[in-house]
């Protein structure tokens, strides 16, 4: 057969096929059938009902001190006070950053001390407050701070932020120059109003202040039951595969092979977790927006909540603690606690499934001020240079639980940290001395 012939032929064979495959596509009808409606999720079946947060709204500090005329020191009587003066910082515009040497503390006679419950990178701060377009693309010190000072220069009215290193050697400053701001400050440290005095336990580079005469209410309160689907549905991947069983101890498991979630006993919290190598420590930054993202993805934040701690050495760990009317609450069974372990995903999750409702107070008298610091640095229990902290707070307690609802109580106390472990401090039964992390 001539070459041509077979050319021919094998031709008119492409053009065929061509013509059966166009045909095809213009025919081509898809079959959903795999795709069920149920395989997809709602927005009602991903959301706890709570609210999406940031940076900038978790990352709060635990006090605020102000510092008048050397040795005087005040603090706020209401604590939720304290957190708006704060937020409204976070909108004053810093300019004119620079890195300088520091010699410890400043030492201002009129100074707020701005203390936060960890260690933060310096480069964090873009983040938390306002600066300038030049300030934006600044590369910051690899230090880390956890008190910024705010100096107040009555000769020309202005207001300088330092933010110092946790060596104290280094500091960040940056100005504030809005006369109004100036005035609130000012007002604040010379009339006191809204203020209460402090007092100083170990004094030291970093001390820690204490209120001397403070007031605090109990709560009792009935809590809502949150559902633990939707956590199912926003941690695992595939949440139509997940397994699920009831233990014979009321016990709910969930699981799809390598990922396993809890729901503990009294359904008053969780705990998912997904057995993976940890390759690298992820940065302090990019721990926190990986686990602000996730929570935010299911609206987690059912309570008010703070960043508690970071811990990019232990399988790249975070956690934020609960509060109440500004105050820290603690427990030690997990109940106050949104905790996070991360590799390249989420490795373990665990939070309450229950909301704080309406709360009404009762008076509670606190153990005096100087009873506990005497307390402290006499009792053989407590090594003084082994506190970190000591924190007025709540301790969580339940009580009454149905299937839907829960009683649930919040008892004023004093608490200290030792070895990143928060303790309450009990002085009238010395066997009494419970974790409550």
């Amino acid at each position: 057969m001539k070459l041509e012939v077979i050319k021919s032929y094998t031709l008119a064979i492409l053009v065929g096929i061509s013509l059966i495959l166009s045909y095809s596509l213009w025919s081509y009808q898809p079959n959903n059938e795999f795709l069920e409606e149920d395989d997809f999720l709602n927005e009602e079946e991903i959301n706890l009902g709570g609210t999406e947060e940031t940076k900038k709204s978790l990352v709060q500090p635990s006090q605020i001190i102000f510092d008048k005329y050397k040795d005087n020191y005040f603090g706020f009587s209401n604590p939720l006070e304290m957190y708006n003066l704060y937020e409204d910082m976070q909108t004053w515009v810093l300019y004119n950053l620079r890195v300088v040497d520091a010699n410890g503390r400043p030492n201002s006679d009129l100074q707020l001390e701005v203390i936060y419950p960890l260690e933060l990178p310096m480069e964090l701060i873009p983040s938390l407050f306002t600066v300038n377009d030049d300030v934006k693309n600044m590369t910051l010190p690899n230090m880390k701070f956890e008190r910024m000072f705010i100096t107040i220069n009555k000769t020309n009215k202005t207001l300088t932020f330092i933010f110092l290193s946790t060596d104290g050697k280094t500091q960040i400053k940056a100005d504030v120059n809005n006369t109004q701001k100036y005035d609130l400050l000012y007002d604040y440290i010379i009339n006191l109003e809204g203020l209460e005095e402090y007092i100083v336990f170990k004094d030291k580079a970093f001390p820690i202040y204490l209120p001397i005469n403070p007031e605090m209410s109990k709560y009792i309160f009935t809590a809502s039951k949150l559902e633990p689907t939707i956590l199912k549905n926003a941690l695992f991947f595939n949440p139509s595969d997940v397994e699920i069983s009831n233990s014979e101890d009321n016990e709910i498991w969930y699981q799809d092979g390598p990922r396993i979630m809890q729901v503990f006993e009294n359904h008053l919290n969780m705990e998912y977790i997904l057995p993976q190598e940890i390759l690298e420590p992820m940065t302090l930054n990019e721990l926190l927006e990986s686990s602000i993202d996730k929570i935010n993805g299911y609206k987690g934040w059912t309570s008010d909540y703070n960043l508690e701690s970071i811990d990019t050495s232990r399988n790249n760990f975070i956690s934020y603690r609960m509060y109440h009317k500004g105050y820290p609450i603690y427990n030690f069974e997990g109940l106050s606690t949104i905790e996070q372990r991360w590799a390249d995903e989420l490795m373990e999750h665990r939070q309450p499934l229950f909301t704080i409702g309406t709360t009404s107070p009762e008076e509670f008298k606190l153990d005096p001020t100087n009873t506990v610091m005497e307390f402290l640095e006499n009792h053989a229990f407590y090594e003084l240079e082994d506190i970190q902290n000591v924190q007025l707070g709540y301790r969580l307690g339940y009580h009454g639980i149905n299937s839907q609802y829960i009683s649930l109580s919040l008892t004023p106390g004093w608490f200290i940290k030792v070895n990143n472990r928060w303790i309450q401090v009990i002085i009238d039964d010395e066997s009494d001395k419970k974790g409550v992390s």
